[in-house]
């Protein structure tokens, strides 16, 4: 009866073992099961952080694109504001050259405004009068 009663014994703990091996293999199961859920969680957070700080350095890069693009137009615009300043100063001075030019000059390029206008054969000689006495003042060094 003792015989029996050890064999029993031994067999309900071998049971109980196996079912305390199954559940301890459950729970590794479910363990791993967790983690792989876990790192994969962790991955796809990851990938998408990847993926923001893709989309944050392509708008930050078209934003400098556009800054650039920007400060290229204003100093052109501001290169075109000069040259047309420039121009109009440019301008302004030649009419005021001319509001301020006597009239004799305007005369000399009307020959017929002039007084008197000379024949064809002393039409050189008034054009060479003016370098005789640069000649002249030239020389007078030279000679003293």
């Amino acid at each position: 009866l003792a015989e029996e009663k050890r064999i029993a014994d031994e067999k309900k703990k071998a049971e109980e073992q196996k079912k305390e091996e199954k559940r301890k293999a459950e729970e590794a199961k479910k363990a791993e099961e967790k983690r792989k859920a876990e790192e994969a969680k962790k991955a796809e957070e990851a990938r998408k952080a990847e993926e923001a700080r893709k989309a944050e350095e392509a708008r930050l890069a078209e934003e400098a694109k556009k800054a650039e693009e920007a400060r290229l137009a204003e100093e052109a615009r501001l290169a075109e504001e000069a040259k047309k300043a420039e121009e109009d100063a440019v301008a302004a001075a030649a009419a005021t050259a001319t509001e301020a030019a006597p009239a004799a000059p305007a005369e000399a390029a009307d020959p017929a405004a002039a007084p008197e206008a000379p024949a064809e054969g002393e039409a050189a000689a008034p054009a060479e009068a003016p370098a005789a006495p640069a000649d002249a003042s030239a020389e007078a060094p030279a000679e003293a």
